[in-house]
């Protein structure tokens, strides 16, 4: 068996949750998860850009997950979680901090059992979505984070870490 045909091991995922669904994120590009802490807001930022917090000593944008979706903010609780990630670029990695209402786990999803996303409308968007798994009996959405910060984010976050 040559290593192109070789089984792949699944890949870990930490679970969180927007709203009623539930999303993934690779491991792989989460450095910590954070409890919720004071946000400097910045002005004339777009809403989904909700500000810069402190993560030991280095200013990170931090994006409310929820409105970057489509849906409406709400009041953070005791399970808001702030979810830093290192987001692949060209030429390096772009730290964000990302909103979500909660998060659940860290689970494996086998590739194998991963389906495209169907493209028949919702309440939030769906482009950034990269595939839909199963876990623990629910449907788990991956993130598609390189569409999720498209390059013009990716710029606008430049633009705030900068500030920082």
């Amino acid at each position: 068996m040559t290593s192109a045909t070789a089984p792949r091991e699944p890949v870990q995922y930490v679970t969180i949750g927007i709203d009623r669904e539930v999303f993934a994120i690779e491991v792989a590009i989460v450095r910590e998860i954070l409890d919720l802490q004071p946000i400097t807001r910045l002005p004339h930022a777009p809403p989904f850009l909700v500000g810069m917090i402190d993560v030991r000593g280095q200013g990170v944008p931090a994006v409310d997950l929820r409105v970057k979706l489509g849906l409406p903010a709400v009041q953070a609780t005791a399970h808001t979680r702030i979810i830093v990630l290192d987001v692949p670029q060209q030429g390096g990695a772009m730290t964000v901090g990302v909103i979500a209402d909660r998060v659940f786990e860290v689970t494996s999803l086998d590739e194998r059992g991963l389906e495209t996303p169907t493209q028949v409308g919702g309440r939030w968007r769906s482009d950034c979505i990269q595939a839909i798994g199963r876990a623990n009996g629910t449907f788990v959405i991956i993130f598609d984070i390189a569409r999720l910060f498209a390059e013009d984010d990716v710029a606008l976050l430049d633009r705030a870490e900068g500030v920082s």
